[in-house]
Formats: structure tokens, C-alpha cells, sequence
């Protein structure tokens, strides 16, 4: 059983929600934007916890939960009335401060009530595990408790590496110890599921859900991407996994489909933006991921309150050092270096469904030692660009040719373009240099 679909009305600062589940989901965004609300909403859906009053959304009544199940197996679950067995399962609960809370299930194109036993038959049909952000003892002993009864019930003898783990915080349990060796214990834990899953070609943990609230906590990097590539394997061998961070190790922009950012908008509660369609066709699907495995650190794009967009290297590092000489960076932007004018529009597309707000820098490469066919060439790419900008976020900066010009102030040759980066900084961070007027606009302008 996989949860598919999920609805939410009326859920703490959630006025109303739907969003599509993949095998991995990928919860981001600011703090208090939404990510525990909708968490809570989910684990509360499940049966994991109960409702509470404050789960009401200010000045409301009712709350709805909705989920649809894919059931590629046709477990067959018997009601009081009749049994289902679909591929799909359709089930909602709703609470209400008037009424005690009841359940429900869509079948022959109607909602029919059930009852609790019968509703929480479907949602615990699949072992469920849940790692909070504030991970302490007792929720390390209920993570382990339930991964070791998963694996009773699906009668798989526990492997030595696991069983080494759980000694380890048998004994651990004996005197003082921190979060942080907590947290590493689940890493281990991770790792060993993940090395067992990919010699048996499944996942041992399968027809499983687990909820992992920012697992970058005590990780240090290289751990962080260890530990998602762990859970990458486990969620391709057949475990349901959501994590909800804060870090750009545990983005992938080849898995767009797994993000939903989550953001609070004035006056309508947080909303969750995500894409399901095929952002790319063709030589984009190759250039894009190329794109992504050249420059890795392009996930913390979802993080940004504003994305820049550049072509290359040197926009990055001077207009990263020009604005914090002008007094004008934000720590809250990030600099992406595409990594050519022509796959700016695809990371345009990106921004676009996600509703970043961002602004395109690109070089006008009007040269007067270019051919004619060549800009030709560039003016189809410049009009490309700002033929995608959505203008209800996104902008667009033409650089006078490129940025070396309008660094030196001068028609440059062919020739002064080797080690672009270097020589350019070396002349911006001159104690006689001098931005030009109509250069120090367009870095405010970028940078507002």
C-alpha cells in the first residue's frame, strides 16, 4: 500500500491542500512555512497521533483529511458491509467541535461512513515509522521497536548489522548520551537497510512508510549525502520515505517530481508548490541532468528567497563580490551558475512551477568581433530567455555584451578571454577600481 493523493482543510495554518505523493517526498521550505504542519496532518491521517483543539485552523470548525492508497496488490479489506479490494482506496476522516470524529470511504461513486476499527484496517495496513526533528531516547527506542517489528511480521531474520545497532543502543541506554549519537545510530541504521536492500534487489522494509523530519540534524556533509543516497535506494526498492529539511544535500533536481516547497502566503495560510509534468523532452532531459551532475550544490535553489541566474563562473564571483562592496547582497539569494545561456530557460521552466521568484543575468554577445551569424545566433537566445521569464516573479539583466565590458568599461578582443574569473576579480577587488554607473544599477537591480 502506497499513499498517492492527500488532502488537508482546515489543518493548523493549512486553509486547504492537495498535493501527489511520490515513493520519496522531499518537504522544504522557511521556517514556519507549513513543513510540520503538514507532517502532523499526515501522521494524524494515519492514526499515529490523535487530533488535538489547536489542530483547528483559527476560526474554523471542521477539519478534513483525505488520502487516496495505490493497492497494487488488491489486499482485500473487510468492512461490515461489504469488502473492497481495489487498486485504488479512497478514505477521508473528518473531526468537527461539535461532533465526535468520523470516517469515511469512497466506494461505488459515494462516500459511506465506517467505522474507526475499519478505517484504521486500511491506514495500518503498512508499517508506518516516524523520526521527529527533536530525536531523543524514547523515540530512537520507538523507531528501533517498530523497525524490528516490521521485519518480525514480514518474517526476516535479522541481519548481523542490524542486530549489532541494536545492541549498541541496548547498551548506550545504560548511562548519559547525546542526540547527536542518536542520530548517528539512525544513520547506521539507514545504511545497513539500504547495503541489505540492494544485495537482495528489495527493500527489506518494503510495503513501509517513513517520516523523517530533518535528517541533516548531527550530519555532518559528507554524512548528509550518504545518508540520501541511502534512502534513495531504499525508496526505488519499494519504501514510502518523507523527509522534511532544511538542507540542499537531500535535493536532487533530476527528482523535481519528489520537491514540494512549502510557503505561507498573506492572509491564505501556507501553501505547497510542487510539479508532476514533464518539465524537459528530448537533448534538455540529457543537458539538464549533465548540468546538475557538473555543479551538484544547484539544489539550493529551492532554499533561495530569490534565485540569480548567471551563465557562467565569472558572473557568479563578481557579482557575488561587487554587491557586498556596494552594501546590496542578501544571504537569502543564491547565485546559480547555469552554465550557459542556452540552459537558462530551463531553469527558468524550474522556477516557473515552483514560483521562486528570480531574475535571468545573461551577456548580450554583440561583439564587434562576432559574426554576423553568431549574433544572429545570441538574439534568438537573449529573446528565448525573456520570452520564458513568468513577469509576475521573474526579471531579466542584459549585460552590455558580457560582464568583462562592463567591468573594464571597453570593447574587449577575442583575445583578452582566457582565465575569465581570475583576472576579473583581480580587477574589481583593486583599490583604485571604479563600477560604472550604469554597472552598479544593474547589480542593485539584481540584488533588490
Amino acid at each position: 500500500m502506497y499513499l498517492k493523493n492527500f488532502k488537508v482543510v482546515n489543518w493548523q495554518c493549512i486553509k486547504i491542500c492537495e498535493i501527489s505523493l511520490e515513493s520519496l517526498m522531499i518537504f522544504i521550505g522557511q521556517s514556519n512555512s507549513g513543513k510540520s504542519s503538514l507532517i502532523s496532518a499526515i501522521l494524524c491521517f494515519l492514526g499515529y497521533r490523535e487530533f488535538k483543539s489547536k489542530d483547528f485552523r483559527f476560526n474554523t470548525t471542521k477539519i478534513e483529511l483525505e488520502g487516496v492508497f495505490f493497492n497494487p496488490h488488491k489486499l482485500r479489506f473487510k468492512l461490515n458491509n461489504f469488502s473492497i479490494a481495489d487498486k485504488k482506496i479512497h478514505i477521508k476522516t473528518i473531526n468537527t467541535l461539535s461532533t465526535t470524529q468520523k470516517y469515511y470511504i469512497f466506494f461505488k461513486n459515494q462516500w459511506i461512513e465506517i467505522t474507526e476499527i475499519e478505517y484504521f484496517s486500511i491506514t495500518k495496513s503498512f508499517s508506518l515509522l516516524f523520526i521527529p526533528s527533536i530525536c531523543e531516547e524514547i523515540d530512537i527506542k520507538h523507531f528501533i521497536s517498530s523497525l524490528l517489528n516490521t521485519l518480525k511480521v514480514k518474517k526476516i531474520n535479522l541481519p548481523n548489522a542490524i542486530k549489532a545497532i541494536v545492541n549498541t543502543f541496548n547498551s548506550l541506554q545504560k548511562e548519559y548520551t547525546s542526540n547527536g549519537v542518536y542520530r548517528n545510530l539512525i544513520f547506521e541504521i539507514f545504511r545497513a537497510l539500504a547495503k541489505i536492500s540492494e544485495k537482495l534487489n528489495s527493500s527489506i522494509i518494503n510495503n513501509s512508510m517513513i517520516i523523517f523530519e530533518e535528517p541533516e540534524i548531527y550530519l555532518h556533509p559528507q554524512k548528509e549525502k550518504e545518508l540520501f543516497n541511502n534512502i534513495r535506494i531504499l525508496t526505488k526498492l519499494g519504501t514510502q520515505i518523507y523527509i522534511s529539511t532544511h538542507s540542499s544535500n537531500f535535493i536532487n533536481l533530476e527528482m523535481y517530481k519528489s520537491i514540494c516547497v512549502a510557503r505561507i502566503e498573506k492572509d491564505k495560510g501556507s501553501k505547497f508548490f510542487q510539479f508532476q509534468g514533464e518539465l524537459f523532452s528530448g537533448d534538455e532531459i540529457k543537458n539538464f541532468n549533465m548540468n546538475y551532475w557538473i555543479n551538484p550544490d544547484k539544489g539550493e535553489l529551492f532554499f533561495a528567497k530569490k534565485v540569480i541566474l548567471v551563465e557562467g563562473q565569472t558572473d557568479k564571483i563578481v557579482l557575488n563580490y561587487l554587491a557586498k562592496k556596494l552594501g546590496v547582497y542578501n544571504y537569502e539569494y543564491s547565485i546559480l551558475e547555469c552554465g550557459s545561456k542556452s540552459l537558462i530557460p530551463q531553469f527558468i521552466k524550474l522556477l516557473n512551477e515552483f514560483r521562486i521568484p528570480y531574475v535571468a543575468v545573461y551577456d548580450r554577445d554583440n561583439h564587434y568581433w562576432r559574426s554576423k551569424e553568431e549574433k544572429e545566433n545570441s538574439i534568438l537566445k537573449n529573446k528565448l530567455i525573456q520570452k520564458t521569464i513568468n513577469k509576475s516573479f521573474g526579471d531579466y539583466i542584459e549585460f552590455e555584451n558580457d560582464i568583462e565590458e562592463e567591468i573594464y568599461q571597453q570593447k574587449r578582443g577575442r583575445k583578452n578571454y582566457k582565465n575569465k574569473p581570475f583576472f576579473a576579480l583581480k580587477k574589481v577587488s583593486e583599490k583604485d577600481f571604479k563600477i560604472s554607473k550604469n554597472f552598479k544599477q544593474k547589480i542593485i537591480k539584481i540584488f533588490s
